[in-house]
């Protein structure tokens, strides 16, 4: 019998309240007394039509103008912490934390995109691309890629959100600028406590991004004092035997979205015996995704908490278990966020 890290733990006063992200819980589980909080209740809407034009195509995204300049005037230059603008994979030191950064080379002459790509507890950023391919998926599409890395080293790494989020949204302020980015391509995504920060980042920044895609992470209540300042369109995946964080909080989370932002009825991406993907778009032209699925990991301490389609080999330095969901997944997780980013850039 052997012990693990609890991922993440959240806390609530019920399973259908979104947990308080500031408080966070580490745990040593055994094969014995994993506790599974599953809650696989989901209200969603019944009145469904299809929809067959599916997002989840690839495409390179042509648009170069920024909000306050002329792509064509690409201005990229070392400032504070970042201190080499050229193309490759950087590591950076900045006010106690650390930044993995992935810079394509057609980044180093024109406005790229950027995105945002946060791990979860025990994790590292560079465990989190091998989950989500963002670098690759990036050099791909024209998008830096900034994974942070959270303190201390794997596999007690965990995001304290009283100090981390600023610090992280500091450096992705310095970012844009020291890499000339493309103001209307700047996304966000993160999976588990880097879900959570995706969640809280759309409650107090939205202004910043053209969409965010949190994975297995809440954190955005959409109530008096927490409330994005404009809608944005959010992607949001969660498994329905996630027995991290409970499929209840994913549930809570689009409920709450879907009536603060008066979205209507869904309809439906793609659905298997498995997985449903579903759409929802207000007046506004606003669009909210919800992706729940039913696979699993291979470890006992994650069950639903995992990526689909990932190929994380695991044996990164500190690691515990992959995070890949296991079997054949209807989606890949990583390819399935940039498709949407892609497709949404800032208006």
């Amino acid at each position: 019998m052997f012990s693990v890290l609890a991922l993440v733990a959240c806390s609530g006063s019920d399973a259908g309240t979104p947990p308080n992200d500031d408080v966070g819980i580490t745990d040593t589980l055994t094969h014995s007394d994993v506790m599974i909080t599953t809650d696989t209740t989901d209200t969603t809407d019944t009145s469904v039509t299809t929809d067959t034009s599916s997002d989840t195509t690839l495409s390179p995204d042509t648009t170069d103008a920024t909000d306050t300049k002329d792509a064509s005037r690409f201005d990229a230059a070392p400032s504070g912490c970042i201190t080499d603008v050229s193309a490759g994979a950087h590591v950076f030191p900045c006010d106690g934390l650390t930044y993995d950064v992935a810079v394509p080379s057609a980044c180093t002459g024109s406005a790229c995109g950027l995105v945002l790509d946060v791990h979860g507890a025990t994790m590292s950023g560079k465990m989190e691309d091998h989950n989500t391919a963002m670098r690759a998926l990036g050099a791909k599409y024209g998008y830096v890629i900034v994974q942070p890395n959270a303190n201390p080293a794997p596999p007690l790494s965990s995001w304290t959100p009283g100090t981390d989020d600023d610090k992280v949204f500091a450096f992705l302020g310095a970012a844009l600028t020291s890499y000339g980015i493309d103001r209307k391509r700047v996304h966000m995504t993160g999976f588990s406590q880097g879900g959570m920060m995706s969640s809280r980042f759309l409650c107090k920044h939205a202004s910043t991004f053209g969409s965010i895609a949190p994975g297995a992470g809440t954190g955005c209540t959409f109530t008096a004092g927490d409330t994005p300042s404009e809608e944005i369109p959010v992607l949001y995946m969660h498994g329905t035997k996630d027995s991290v964080v409970a499929f209840s909080y994913g549930t809570a989370q689009r409920d709450a979205l879907i009536s603060a932002w008066k979205l209507g009825p869904k309809t439906v991406v793609s659905s298997s015996a498995t997985h449903e993907w579903s759409r929802f778009e207000n007046a506004a032209g606003t669009v909210f995704e919800f992706i729940q699925h039913d696979y699993e990991a291979s470890s006992i301490a994650l069950h639903g908490h995992c990526y689909p389609g990932s190929t994380d080999p695991s044996g990164e330095a500190g690691q515990l278990f992959s995070f890949a969901c296991t079997g054949t997944s209807a989606f890949v997780w990583g390819e399935a966020v940039m498709s949407f980013f892609v497709a949404h850039p800032r208006k």
